[in-house]
């Protein structure tokens, strides 16, 4: 969230390998003069290696990184405030959802734009 030197808010909607899933929001401090000084580089991440067997190359795992699979993520919102995101890994009738329900309130309400 440090790109061309400057810090900004942003959401890694699919940072993954064949092994891992993950999604991670990342907050920043209030700007000052229009520049963001600090962000939250570990972010309020949530990982498919969180949920035993959920993801990962073979039959064994609930989405098989060795076939096809659909990436679907919905973002929500009340009143033009951000409360939410919920990506969901899907093949065939087999799913596994990251909901970022460990992430506070003011934690998304943060990235609100």
């Amino acid at each position: 969230n440090k790109v061309g030197g400057q810090w900004c808010p942003e959401i890694d909607i699919m940072e993954a390998n064949n092994h891992a899933f993950q999604a991670t929001p990342h907050k920043c401090e209030e700007p000052l003069n229009g520049h963001y000084a600090a962000c939250d580089r570990a972010g309020c991440h949530q990982n498919t290696r969180d949920v035993e067997l959920a993801y990962g190359p073979g039959e064994g795992f609930k989405i098989d990184t060795r076939r096809k699979f659909d990436v679907h993520t919905d973002f929500f919102e009340q009143g033009g405030v951000f409360t939410g995101i919920r990506t969901t890994i899907q093949q065939q009738e087999r799913q596994v959802v990251l909901d970022h329900s460990d992430c506070s309130a003011e934690y998304l309400k943060a990235l609100t734009g």
